[in-house]
């Protein structure tokens, strides 16, 4: 298992379908934020304003699916509004690329083609997640016509039956009639973004289906195919997978050689175990910001089920705070020192992929998780009118 891609057959695909200029670009971006996060480790002073992250758009969804913390929620859901997008984006200046992801359904928040123009309007590139049963043709021509640069479709089963298990509220013939139409609109307007792919999550109840969802792939005209290994808590550990089974390993062994028939390209996500935290660099170049402004080292410190709490953890709040505030905090700058020093911050107690010495226990343990300055003891979400109706809307 654990098999890549050849890189001849990844630069290929770039080549063609995302173009040697984008490719040249995101080799700048990665290589800038390799340089500033080796440079922080040398000089922890030195603050780093983002120039990738990830944000939430809303909490709200049209779906209950099994592995989702959402489906297990008592939390009211809302929308990330414009004007707080607006103060979040003011606090980035140097922002590049953003990853517009979460627990929700983009869709549902009527700001979402605003937040996206915005962003397009300052030259950041912009990558998404979407469940595809709200992708209309108006939807997905707008969804082009912006210029979003990556979709990651969730297509977590190769069959009806597995699908709409996993995806409960959802229509498989609907949601790969939506993708197939997407492929179609995109090569009919000659456009090469947004690159497509389908992100498969691999749990006990779908990891059977691994080589099916490569020739679904094919089938739909996708050419990547991303298997993300669950990440699971409290309520979801019946959906754990077990890597280290035969029947597992086999599943994904027989996906990649499909993949190797039908010329479609594999990523794996989170199936590494036991890397040391040392080699995170996620603190520094991959934070997640909730739909309300709270800022998280990454969103895997946030699938835990329990927003409440995931808030009074927080390191600060974006739409209050300059970024550089945020960096320079207690919190931020213990949880990074504890990082390098190969201890697991407690926020990280639940990384599928990497581990360290237990959070030290003690006073200054104690202040650096105490509540951030503007993050109060319990979050309360005000049900907002008409919310329950409320969708986003191509103009």
């Amino acid at each position: 298992m654990m098999y890549k891609s050849a890189t001849r057959d990844v630069l290929a695909y770039k080549l063609r379908h995302v173009g040697l200029r984008e490719m040249l670009y995101l080799g700048y971006l990665h290589i800038s934020e390799a340089i500033l996060f080796r440079a922080n480790q040398i000089f922890p002073s030195l603050i780093i304003s983002p120039r990738s992250i990830q944000i939430e758009t809303t909490t709200r969804c049209n779906l209950k699916c099994t592995h989702c913390e959402i489906s297990y929620w008592t939390e009211p859901a809302a929308d990330l509004k414009l004007p707080d997008f607006e103060r979040i984006l003011n606090h980035l200046p140097k922002l590049k690329r953003v990853e517009l992801t979460g627990i929700g359904e983009p869709f549902m928040n009527r700001d979402f083609f605003d937040i996206v123009a915005l962003l397009k309007a300052r030259n950041v590139r912009i990558s998404m997640t979407d469940n595809f049963t709200m992708m209309t043709e108006k939807v997905a021509r707008r969804i082009i016509e912006l210029g979003v640069d990556r979709i990651a479709i969730s297509l977590d089963g190769a069959t009806k039956e597995t699908f709409e298990k996993v995806r409960v509220g959802s229509n498989f013939e609907m949601v790969t009639r939506n993708v197939r139409r997407l492929v179609e609109l995109q090569r009919e307007l000659g456009r090469r973004k947004p690159e497509i792919l389908i992100n498969f999550v691999v749990t006990a109840d779908s990891f059977r289906e691994a080589p099916a969802i490569v020739d679904v792939a094919h089938e739909l005209g996708v050419r990547v195919v991303q298997l993300d290994c669950v990440k699971t808590f409290d309520k979801t550990e019946n959906l754990a997978t077990n890597s280290e089974a035969a029947e597992f390993s086999a599943s994904l062994d027989k996906a990649f050689e499909r993949a190797l028939v039908h010329g479609i390209i594999v990523k794996w996500m989170y199936f590494e175990q036991n890397v040391p935290i040392e080699q995170c660099t996620r603190a520094w170049n991959r934070n997640f910001v909730t739909r309300d402004g709270y800022v998280h080292p990454c969103c895997l410190t946030t699938q835990t089920g329990d927003r409440a709490a995931q808030n009074r953890r927080s390191l600060g709040n974006l739409v209050d705070s300059p970024f550089e505030e945020i960096w320079n905090s207690a919190a931020f700058t213990t949880l990074r020192k504890n990082m390098k020093d190969g201890v697991l911050p407690y926020a990280c107690h639940q990384c599928p992929s990497y581990t360290g010495r237990p959070d030290p226990v003690g006073e200054a343990q104690a202040a650096a998780w105490q509540p951030a300055r503007n993050v109060s003891p319990a979050v309360f979400i005000r049900p907002e009118r008409g919310a329950e109706e409320s969708v986003a809307v191509a103009d």
